[in-house]
């Protein structure tokens, strides 16, 4: 129930500050119709949030459950997806989860301020991925990969629609995949 409160929230916010940055740029802003190309520092320009870990957060063994780590990773590229899609004039668009992975360093105890910052690696032919960082204090608590692909209310739509390159590959992007091809060979 706290996420979803904290997600309303934050589109609220976000709606606004969209919608005031849009009427102080309107003259100069090209029509939803053209196709805005969103440059590289755009993209990967990180989106960083941070939280109060609160009573509802908690688990039973007194940390931050593994979880409410990828309840926070929703609100940052939920709000990743909407800035761009406002800067191209595109609907908003969902997004589905393919692949995610956690890689957990230390606890985080109640009433910490975890900082989760959540930044593009690069995209291929279908995926989008993002790499997660979370902070307590600067000491690095978690770090988690994301791989999902991009939707509209009827159809799945490929991250062309938000970068104009066929993909942006990273070592670390084919290193995960790699993994996760040998896990899913498996029987």
């Amino acid at each position: 129930m706290n996420m979803l409160i904290r997600f309303f929230i934050m589109m609220a916010l976000l709606k606004q500050q969209l919608k005031h940055t849009q009427s102080s740029t309107t003259e100069s802003a090209a029509s939803p119709s053209q196709s805005i190309q969103l440059n590289h520092e755009q993209l990967f320009s990180p989106i960083s949030r941070s939280y109060r870990v609160l009573p509802h957060d908690m688990g039973w063994r007194d940390h931050l459950p593994n979880y409410r780590y990828l309840s926070f990773i929703e609100l940052n590229i939920t709000k990743w997806i909407v800035e761009c899609c406002h800067h191209k004039g595109i609907p908003n668009l969902f997004w589905i989860i393919s692949m995610q992975e956690m890689v957990y360093l230390k606890e985080v105890r109640f009433l910490e301020k975890l900082t989760v910052k959540s930044q593009l690696e690069g995209w291929d032919k279908k995926y989008l991925y993002f790499q997660h960082h979370f902070f307590v204090n600067n000491s690095l608590m978690a770090i988690g990969m994301t791989k999902f692909m991009l939707k509209t209310k009827k159809e799945l739509k490929l991250p062309q629609i938000l970068v104009n390159e066929d993909s942006h590959p990273s070592a670390v992007i084919d290193t995960w995949n790699a993994h996760q091809t040998a896990i899913k060979s498996q029987n």
